[in-house]
């Protein structure tokens, strides 16, 4: 009778441990899924950033650089140097300033 209750405590232990080390297999999976979306963001903020100073140089009249610069600035909060960037070519194109941009960014 006491080595059943010896088994079952030292059992139980381990079951324990194993569930344990479920968790924390998942935490540590779940931990690297999160990071591979953050450095997406920022590849995703990248490419954005160089088409629209692509399309600003070479083509300033093309008028895709309104859709991209609102992903850019809206959805992704991009701003870094290509604020001043595309405020110069919204007043050079002579485009209003959107609602969605901010220029004091």
């Amino acid at each position: 009778m006491k080595e059943n209750i010896l088994l079952a405590i030292l059992g139980g232990g381990n079951f324990i441990l194993f569930i344990k080390f479920l968790i924390e297999r998942y935490d540590d999976k779940k931990d690297a899924r999160e990071n591979v979306k953050g450095k997406l963001l920022v590849l995703e903020k990248d490419v954005l950033r160089t088409q629209l100073l692509l399309l600003i140089l070479l083509r300033p009249e093309e008028q895709q650089i309104l859709t991209i610069a609102e992903h850019y600035f809206g959805d992704l909060q991009g701003n870094w140097y290509m604020t001043s960037i595309f405020n110069k070519w919204l007043k050079a194109a002579k485009v209003a300033e959107p609602e969605w941009f901010d220029a004091d960014k």
